[in-house]
């Protein structure tokens, strides 16, 4: 397996089709073809099907997009590395993330950062709390900022508050849907028992804490669609399939004026954000810095 194989791969895989890769490339179809079909060969899998216009990527496809991705990222690091007059000039810190806060909490503590370390570059990679802890067990990242449920104690950690969230700091979580699956006032909570014949969409990973909640109030919620994205869950709302429960942080990203969002009350349930790092793992100066911005 080569680097230009990887890089021809991710082609194919980000434009859906040979002949766009082949255009984006600069290059003709043809070797395009022939090094897709040795890196297959290599492999001994197919990561693409192919059809008469598209190309859709495999399972095994979908994995070796998710390595190649870190490959050609340490690459780059590296070049760059080598490139400069000195390794002190550089120095890069790995974050896994989930999205909400790397949309809303992390820029400006990279801001404070950068006015010490000036120096300071980051990797980012966002993804689920399961994905991260994978990456973090990996050593393909430095970090990870992380949603409850998962083993807090495992790790060192720093919680991570959102200023939306006010002076407690808990990540509430909220039903957010089309107005007819309320009642028709315009209180801003909701009662958990409200949400016992309502059709639920969640992501997987609140699966049991939701449901355990519920149980704890007398009834079985009636949820029909599980997942693995809370793009997803809005969506869904959005269509009028049923109501998405979320984080409310993950739920402010909502961007259609036509679901209403109602914060989940009596009983409250609640999901705090981690910035976590390995407990055996000797951290330099800048990361130091980095784990203080969050004190």
């Amino acid at each position: 397996m080569t680097l230009k194989q990887l890089e021809y791969f991710l082609a194919i895989a980000e434009n859906g089709s040979i002949t766009k890769a082949a255009n984006s490339l600069r290059i003709s179809q043809p070797p395009l073809s022939l090094q897709l079909k040795g890196l297959e060969e290599e492999l001994g899998c197919q990561l693409f099907i192919r059809d008469k216009k598209n190309m859709i990527i495999t399972p095994k496809g979908i994995l070796l997009r998710e390595r190649a991705h870190e490959i050609m990222d340490k690459v780059n690091e590296t070049l760059l590395l080598m490139q400069s007059a000195s390794e002190e000039e550089r120095y890069t810190i790995h974050l896994g993330t989930i999205s909400s806060i790397c949309n809303r909490v992390l820029p400006d503590k990279v801001l404070m950062l950068k006015e010490r370390y000036p120096h300071v570059e980051f990797v980012l990679h966002e993804g689920s709390t399961t994905s991260i802890l994978d990456m973090l067990a990996a050593g393909t990242v430095d970090f990870g900022i992380v949603r409850e449920p998962f083993n807090v104690g495992a790790y060192s950690s720093r919680p991570v508050r959102d200023t939306a969230l006010g002076e407690g700091g808990q990540d509430y979580f909220t039903a957010i849907g089309k107005p007819t699956f309320f009642p028709a006032d315009d209180a801003q909570v909701i009662a958990l028992t409200s949400l016992q014949d309502t059709p639920i969409i969640i992501h997987r990973r609140y699966y049991d804490l939701f449901t355990n909640a519920c149980r704890r109030q007398g009834f079985i919620p009636n949820i029909i669609c599980q997942n693995d994205n809370i793009a997803s869950s809005l969506s869904w709302a959005a269509s009028g399939i049923g109501v998405a429960i979320a984080p409310y942080t993950s739920a402010i990203q909502n961007s259609d004026p036509t679901l209403v969002m109602k914060r989940i009350d009596s009983p409250e349930i609640v999901s705090k954000a981690h910035l976590i790092w390995n407990r055996t793992a000797t951290l330099t100066p800048e990361q130091k810095a980095f784990v203080h911005l969050f004190d």
